[in-house]
């Protein structure tokens, strides 16, 4: 039943939004998103015809705006010296599109967090969208927990800082455990053998990343 409800939303979603790319939602953005940037500025953060170093503007708290990627539904962009922002239009069943939105702070173990929206930027309160991440899930399979190795690495674990990043080739999601940055050399280093050497990849299945 819950499946059946969360299509049918996504559907009614579609009646409303329109296939588009994402120039004209980087215009329409709301501006705690793009604080103090102006729309000449936005309007020269999506012109094609710009080399991807040469989009850069300066917003009205003295912020560098650069953009670090762009394609026809990705962009992304660096916000301040420790923020990037990175938008990605997500197609449905029915060829509709929703919004996602990364924001990452990094200081020094950079962090994300994950928004979706609709192509009008209303905010979409779907949980079922991308699943909840835990430490749990950057930990090798084939280990045992039980050792004193591992729980004494393990009980430095006090926070998750994970990095999400939106791939500019196709919808997947990449989540990179930024545990490096947050622990001491000695502790990483007693953590290290118990974690996975490559990142978790999120897919999108039209209903939601798995």
């Amino acid at each position: 039943m819950k499946k059946i409800v969360y299509t049918f939303s996504l559907l009614l979603i579609g009646l409303v939004a329109q296939a588009q790319n994402i120039a004209p939602l980087v215009i329409a953005m709301p501006d705690d998103m793009l604080i103090g940037v102006t729309l000449e500025q936005r309007k020269q953060l999506i012109a094609p015809e710009k080399d991807t170093a040469q989009a850069v503007v300066v917003n009205a708290v003295g912020d560098t705006i650069k953009r670090l990627g762009f394609t026809d539904d990705y962009i992304a962009l660096q916000t301040s010296k420790v923020g990037t922002l990175e938008v990605k239009l997500l197609s449905l069943v029915n060829n509709s599109q929703i919004i996602g939105v990364i924001t990452t702070v990094c200081g020094p173990a950079c962090d994300s967090r994950i928004d979706f929206y609709t192509t009008d930027w209303n905010p979409l309160g779907q949980p079922d969208l991308f699943p909840q991440i835990n430490k749990d899930v950057f930990l090798k399979g084939d280990i045992d927990r039980t050792s004193d190795d591992f729980l004494n690495a393990y009980a430095s674990l006090d926070m998750t800082p994970v990095k999400l990043n939106f791939s500019s080739s196709d919808k997947n999601i990449v989540a990179t455990y930024d545990i490096k940055n947050y622990l001491s050399k000695d502790d990483y280093k007693k953590l290290e053998p118990f974690l996975k050497e490559a990142p978790q990849v999120y897919t999108w299945d039209k209903f939601a990343y798995k």
